[in-house]
């Protein structure tokens, strides 16, 4: 039984939980002529993840700016695949990499999951860090931003508060004024989407995809690796 049918309120992750983030970044890798095996591709990307979330700390705490974050994030984990990767190179990764994400399109199942909740009455959102205006452009080329409304939209530099910080969430619930316990998120990352809503005392569910291993001692209420089994029944 999905956490659906106790869960007054549903929100979503943005990155690598509503379209496949691993497609707008290999086609920049191949754009910029990244020399990698295609058993590597996945590996790599999982790796940028992983530097970005450390590296997100250190923004959010204002020692690392986010073009920094983006240059680190791609010269470590070149670093790790034995590629010597320069600033001007990372720089040109990431811009190719935004151009792609401007054409992104969402897992295929996941405009009529939205809808059908919002049809069941539920409350449907989004929580996701990033600046403002770079993850609404995503949103808008998703198309999520023609099914949700703003109001229910949280980024976290718009809100001042970031994941993996549990307040995100008690910010998200107290503004729209729901119970704690009846809000459900969906996410890909075991310390952003996990962790901090199980603390806020939200239900869960992973979607792990990526075929990740958990980190802590935290329970979701439910994992699901395809994106089909968070269809209705």
């Amino acid at each position: 039984m999905h956490s659906f049918t106790s869960a007054d309120a549903v929100f979503f992750d943005l990155d690598d939980t509503l379209y496949d983030q691993l497609l707008p970044f290999e086609k920049a890798l191949i754009n910029q002529q990244i020399e990698l095996e295609n058993s590597q591709i996945v590996p790599f990307y999982k790796q940028v993840r992983h530097y970005s979330d450390v590296l997100w700390k250190l923004h959010v705490k204002g020692s690392l700016n986010l073009e920094e974050l983006r240059i680190e994030r791609l010269t470590s984990a070149c670093k790790d695949f034995g590629i010597l990767l320069s600033k001007e190179k990372a720089i040109a990764i990431q811009e190719r990499y935004e151009y792609e994400q401007k054409i992104i399109t969402p897992f295929s199942e996941i405009p009529s999951l939205l809808k059908s909740l919002q049809e069941k009455g539920k409350v449907v959102g989004i929580i996701t860090n990033g600046p403002v205006a770079h993850q609404m452009k995503k949103l808008i080329a998703l198309g999520i931003d023609r099914i949700i409304p703003e109001e229910r939209i949280f980024i976290s530099d718009g809100i001042g508060i970031a994941k993996p910080d549990k307040r995100v969430f008690e910010y998200v619930q107290t503004k729209l004024n729901l119970t704690q316990s009846k809000c459900l998120y969906i996410g890909d990352t075991w310390e952003n989407d996990i962790v901090p809503p199980i603390e806020a005392g939200w239900k869960c569910i992973w979607f792990n995809h990526r075929k990740r291993k958990p980190q802590t001692h935290h329970l979701p209420n439910e994992t699901v690796t395809e994106i089909d089994e968070l269809q209705l029944k």
